[in-house]
């Protein structure tokens, strides 16, 4: 038991030295990790899209070519809001009252976790939401950004040799993806 923690605060760390050398050296990162408006057309902006809504057309998408994407709530997102939502409709607004812990899961763990047949590789998604805009084609809606730990986890998981990226529609992760997917669903077809 004590190695196992001792390996997590080993990985912590690396986690964190790379997000810090990444950070202060403002270096670009090896995958996409910075919103691009011109990649996404004018409807798809006009849309509004959530997190939410991005992240659920990312795993259907993926599971339509067999890949085993799985949601991580790290953040405890959903959970928090099934609960203060609960706790209002009792009359009680908690917000104030209870802090969520992530339970010892490592500050920036992506989104998305999955592997892709035939070779095993790793792959994380960081799910964002995209930037709105209005009928003029103005930003109303920054699009969501990761954060220096979000980045710093992608990297060290790139640098092991997995496929990591911030994904601001399921379209991002086909266009990493590419061949990948096709030979995923190839090769799980025989399962």
């Amino acid at each position: 038991m004590l190695d196992q923690k001792q390996d997590l605060e080993g990985v912590l760390r690396t986690i964190e030295r790379i997000s810090k050398r990444t950070c202060e050296k403002n270096l670009p990162h090896p995958f996409p990790a910075r919103f691009d408006r011109t990649n996404y057309s004018e409807l798809y902006l006009l849309s509004q899209i959530s997190e939410e809504d991005v992240q659920d057309t990312i795993i259907q998408t993926l599971h339509t070519y067999r890949v085993d994407a799985i949601a991580i709530d790290a953040g405890m997102k959903r959970a928090r809001g099934r609960f203060f939502q609960a706790s209002l409709d009792q009359g009680i607004d908690a917000r104030e009252i209870v802090t969520f812990n992530a339970g010892g899961i490592p500050a920036g763990l992506c989104d998305l976790h999955a592997t892709l047949a035939p070779e095993g590789i790793g792959l994380f998604i960081e799910v964002k939401a995209p930037a709105w805009i209005d009928q003029k084609k103005r930003i109303i809606r920054e699009a969501g950004k990761p954060t220096d730990e979000q980045l710093g986890f992608l990297l060290s998981k790139h640098e092991r040799g997995a496929i990591a990226l911030v994904a601001w529609s399921a379209d991002d992760v086909m266009r990493i993806l590419g061949d990948r997917i096709r030979r995923n669903f190839d090769h799980t077809g025989n399962f």
